[in-house]
C-alpha cells in the first residue's frame, strides 16, 4: 500500500525526462504509468534528440522578449 504514492510519481517523471532529452511528453508519460520502472530505464539509454532550429531559439531566449508589437500591429515600433 504504501508503494502507490510513489508509483504515482513515476509517470510525471518520466515524462518530464523524455521532454529533456527532446522525446514526446505524453508517449512516455503513459508508458511510465503502465511501465514505472522500466520506462526510466529505457530513457536512460535512449540518445538525445537534437533541437530544431526554431527550438534552439526559443529554448536560448526564453526569459526574454523575443518580439515587440504595438498596438496596430505592426513590429518594432511602439508608440
Amino acid at each position: 500500500m504504501e508503494l502507490i504514492p510513489l508509483l504515482a510519481l513515476h509517470p510525471p517523471i518520466s515524462g518530464y525526462y523524455a521532454k529533456s532529452k527532446g522525446h514526446s511528453f505524453w508517449l512516455w508519460f503513459t508508458l511510465g504509468f503502465f511501465l514505472p520502472v522500466i520506462s526510466n530505464i529505457i530513457l536512460y539509454f535512449l540518445k538525445d534528440r537534437p533541437l530544431q532550429p526554431v527550438e534552439q531559439i526559443v529554448q536560448q531566449h526564453q526569459d526574454k522578449v523575443l518580439f515587440s508589437v504595438n498596438p496596430e500591429g505592426l513590429p518594432g515600433r511602439n508608440n
